[in-house]
Order: structure tokens, then sequence, then C-alpha cells
């Protein structure tokens, strides 16, 4: 006959073969910061680093009660992409609120020619030629990836997870950690693969940049072009004109 700390074992074996995960710690959720997203029903909720990487999936404890199985991985997803979109909303708003600076003016009076003005032009039209493809090849082709159980598989595209399958008969008898940690494993996977390979440079080349603190200075860039006279011939018309 089992004594009693061997029953209290198997019943907590028994109750997290029923799909019930162990109470987590105070402190565990305080470990791992980010963003979350759920699906309407509230059976799944993901959450994601400021930089969009999946970092937790978890699965309401009675989700089997709530939902179909076989509807289990697009509810998933639901999630998943609702805790991208609130990530990269956040920074877009980061980036709207901390625009980059002007550049800054560097005080050059030189004369710029016709020609001079057209090589720049010239300079810059292939300066954003170059820069058009390097942003082209930093949108990822269709990832796929696969959980190391093999019970969960998933594509994604460009940060953006589009299909989730799952063994319905495995999520049907599984425990819930033994689910999230194979969901876990394709979310991640497929954020890595599917973002870009490197951030996208700030400028285009150093002849945009140019062009740029020319713009931002429009009564010089006026000067060095011939339209206005430099400011000391400003400076001496304007003191002829008072004597």
């Amino acid at each position: 006959m089992p004594d009693d700390e061997e029953w209290a074992f198997e019943a907590e074996i028994d109750l997290w073969d029923d799909g019930e995960s162990p109470t987590r710690l105070p402190d565990e959720d305080a470990e791992q910061p980010g963003l979350t997203g759920q699906d309407p029903d509230r059976i799944v909720t993901v959450t994601v680093s400021d930089d969009g990487e999946v970092r937790r999936v978890e699965l309401a404890a009675g989700w089997k009660a709530e939902i179909d199985p076989r509807v289990l991985g697009a509810t998933v997803l639901t999630a998943a992409n609702a805790a991208t979109i609130d990530s990269v909303g956040r920074r877009a708003r980061e980036v709207r609120d901390s625009p980059p600076s002007a550049p800054p003016a560097d005080g050059d009076e030189t004369p710029l020619t016709a020609q001079d003005v057209l090589r720049l032009t010239d300079a810059v039209d292939a300066e954003l030629e170059s820069f058009a493809v390097r942003v082209s090849e930093t949108t990822a082709a269709t990832a796929f990836a696969e959980s190391g159980g093999g019970h969960v598989a998933g594509t994604a595209e460009n940060g953006h997870y589009v299909s989730l399958n799952l063994d319905t008969a495995w999520a049907s008898s599984a425990r819930n950690a033994e689910v999230e940690s194979e969901l876990l494993d394709v979310l991640t996977a497929l954020c890595r693969k599917s973002a870009p390979p490197g951030p996208v440079p700030e400028s285009p080349g150093r002849a945009y940049t140019e062009l740029m603190g020319l713009l931002a200075d429009p009564a010089r860039l006026l000067r060095r072009v011939g339209l206005t006279p430099p400011p000391s011939l400003s400076a001496g018309a304007e003191g002829s004109d008072r004597r």
C-alpha cells in the first residue's frame, strides 16, 4: 500500500496529465517583461520583447473545455500576431516621439556650379537605387519551422505568422506545459528566420547626407548656387545704402 508521500506525488502527476500547469512563482513573470497578445477569448497569451522576440506562450488552464483542439493553431496565430503588432506599434511610437535630428549645418560657402549639382544628384540617385536593393534583400522569403518534438509546425513571412499546424491528438492529451513548450519552439524559430537579416541603414549614403544637409539650410544653398550674394557682400551693400 503506497504511503502518503507516494500518493501525493502520484496525485500531482495526475493533475499535470489533466492539462494543469504547476503554479508559477510570483517573481517568475517579473523576470520576463514584455508585451502580450491574446485571442478574443483569452485562450492563448503570447509574450514578446520590445523588439518582437517571442518570450512565452501560455494556454488557459481549461482551454480544452473551451475550444476544439483543431482550432488551437489559429488561436495561437491570432495571439502571436497581436503581440507582434503591439511591439511594432510601440517601436513606431518611439520613432515618432524621437525623430532624428536635422543634419548639422557645416557652414561651407564654397560655390556650387551646375555640374557640381548634377554630379551630386546623380550620386544620390545611385545611392537610393542601391539602398532600395538593400531594403528588398531584408525581406525574407516564407520561413518554415518545426518543433523539436515534431508536433507543431508553422510558417511566417517578414515577422508575420502565417500558419500553425498542430498534432491535434497530441495536443488533446499532452500537458499544457508540453504544448506551450513546442509552440514556443516554433514561434521563436519563425521570428528569427523571418526577421530581416540586419538593420536597415539610416541613410542611403554620403551623397544623400550631403544633399539633406544642403536642403536643411535653404539660404546657404541659394548662396552657394549663386542665386543670392554671399553674406560679406550683402553686409557691404547694406553699409553702402546707409551711407
